[in-house]
């Protein structure tokens, strides 16, 4: 049986990144798609089931903690060193790896040409957009850039409701439906365990590609997450709102 074992100092970094992702950067599967709910018009009115209030704003507190001391510095040395065409297309790569998530929900919503899409783009872009670096299929008529799928849209549009909201630790804002989804996107990503097709990878390696592709995508909301912070009388209730508002509008689509 292989040990599990940080043998490189690469795989203590990218430990710190993967450990770094808060209410910014969610879950790999769901969150990670939903980082558009930072640029929503937030109603703070929106009615959400929150049973748990008193131990999610603990949680929102320790991981704002985590990503103030964390994963900004790391994300402010990421730009300050990294181009920003190289920035984009580090951003481009980790989306283009999550295509067999976004094929199987549109099939699973019966999404037929939301799966063609999607098909064409990731044959496109790792093609002739080395890939996924780059986006060529942008230029291909009908194969337009459209709005990611996940399996917790899938369950929303399957009518299982939302249930409690939940701010996970690291991971950040949630519900139980979506929870459920993230074991589901998981399990339909053939980078990631359990059901990885890469078997001989080590896992420090795997590590690393989480955490990388977690820091790859981060300079885009960080700013609205700090304007949110600083805007918002309470940032928990317009990140809850935020977030419901968000979820709620995807799966209605």
């Amino acid at each position: 049986m292989k040990t599990q074992k940080f043998k490189r100092p690469l795989a203590w970094a990218s430990l710190i990144g993967l450990l770094s992702v808060t209410n910014l950067t969610a879950q790999d599967g769901n969150l990670t798609e939903d980082e558009a709910f930072f640029y929503e018009e937030v109603d703070e009115g929106a009615d959400v089931y929150d049973p748990f209030e008193s131990v999610n704003r603990f949680t929102f507190e320790f991981n704002d903690f985590v990503f103030s001391n964390t994963i900004q510095p790391l994300v402010d040395a990421y730009t300050a060193i990294t181009p920003d065409p190289l920035e984009e297309g580090a951003s481009n790569f980790f989306h283009n790896l999550r295509y067999p998530v976004r094929l199987a929900s549109n099939l699973l919503q019966c999404r037929f040409k939301g799966a063609w899409v999607e098909t064409g783009r990731f044959a496109i872009n790792s093609t002739v957009g080395f890939v996924g670096i780059l986006t060529p299929a942008d230029d291909y008529e009908g194969f337009a850039p459209i709005k990611s799928e996940d399996v917790g849209q899938v369950f929303g549009a399957w009518g299982i409701g939302e249930g409690p909201y939940l701010v996970l630790p690291f991971l950040g804002p949630s519900n139980l439906r979506d929870l459920a989804g993230f074991f589901g996107d998981r399990s339909l990503n053939p980078l990631k365990e359990p059901l990885s097709m890469i078997d001989d990878w080590e896992w420090e390696w795997q590590l690393a590609t989480s955490g990388t592709g977690y820091i790859a995508r981060s300079p885009q909301i960080i700013e609205r997450y700090k304007q949110l912070k600083g805007s918002s009388i309470d940032p928990y209730s317009s990140l809850r709102s935020g977030y419901a508002q968000y979820r709620r509008g995807a799966v209605a689509e």
